[in-house]
């Protein structure tokens, strides 16, 4: 039987590289979720600013 020898140095390596990989996605997508949330927000605040006299009279007529 032949023993295996580890390089070690290119195992952390590697383990690193797949660590900030996993990190960085995580970031991405971070980003990516705050801005669409972000966005619906605006979408949001828009609609409601464009048409107020309607939400006035849909809770006059719910009385």
């Amino acid at each position: 039987m032949i023993p295996m020898t580890i390089n070690w140095g290119e195992a952390s390596s590697l383990a690193g590289k797949g660590v900030g990989t996993v990190f960085l996605v995580l970031i991405i997508l971070a980003a990516l979720t705050w801005l669409l949330g972000f966005a619906f927000q605006r979408v949001k605040r828009g609609k409601e600013k464009a048409n107020p006299a309607a939400k006035i009279e849909e809770t006059r007529a719910k009385r």
